[in-house]
Formats: C-alpha cells, structure tokens, sequence
C-alpha cells in the first residue's frame, strides 16, 4: 500500500494494534465533504495501547480500517495518553449506524 502523506510504500501488520474491542464509546458528526467523522474514546487497554504505539512509532502512520474498508491514514506526531482517536471523515451513514449497534456514543450510560 501506498501511504497518502508521505507517497511511500509501507506495509501494514496482519494482526491490529487497537481493534474494535478496543472501543468504548464514540462520538460522530458531519464531515465537510459530505462524509462522517468520529471521535474513538477508548477502553484502558486501548488507551495504553495507543499511548505506547505514539511514543514507540513516533514520526510512523497508524492506518484506520473500518468495516474492512481503509478510511484514514494518521501521522504520529505527538503522544496520545487520552486514549481518543480523531478520524475526520471517510465513513459513511451506515458506518455509523453499524457503530451504533456495538457502541455507545460519548456521554450515554454503558449499554447492558
């Protein structure tokens, strides 16, 4: 795969560092291009995971796949100790319905 930012060819690990049992909670809204952003709390594996991944691959990408689909490639530049991942745009209404159905939006009760 060829990395957006940089035009370098990279290759990307089988297994995930953060996956979606990783996730908490979300938060979407309307992106400008007429896509969907969101805003990823997540859990305290997820957060350390994400906080080591940004002081150990500083300067690296981390690639978003959502639903198996490449959304997003983010550059590290700085550490993450909050444990939120900010994707702004490239998912769809149905993304986020389907997000809907596994996670909770930031600020409701943990679901049951």
């Amino acid at each position: 795969m060829r990395a957006q930012v940089s035009g370098k060819e990279v290759a990307i690990e089988k297994m995930p560092w953060i996956s979606e049992r990783d996730v908490m909670a979300f938060s979407a809204y309307p992106a400008r291009d007429g896509t969907c952003g969101v805003l990823i709390q997540l859990d305290e594996h997820g957060s350390v995971v994400l906080d080591t991944l940004s002081v150990e691959r500083r300067g690296g990408f981390l690639f978003v796949f959502i639903n198996g689909r490449f959304i997003t490639e983010l550059q590290i530049d700085k550490r993450v100790s909050d444990g939120k991942i900010y994707i702004p745009s490239g998912l769809t209404a149905a993304d986020i319905d389907l997000m809907k159905k596994d996670w909770r939006l930031i600020g409701e009760r943990k679901k049951r």
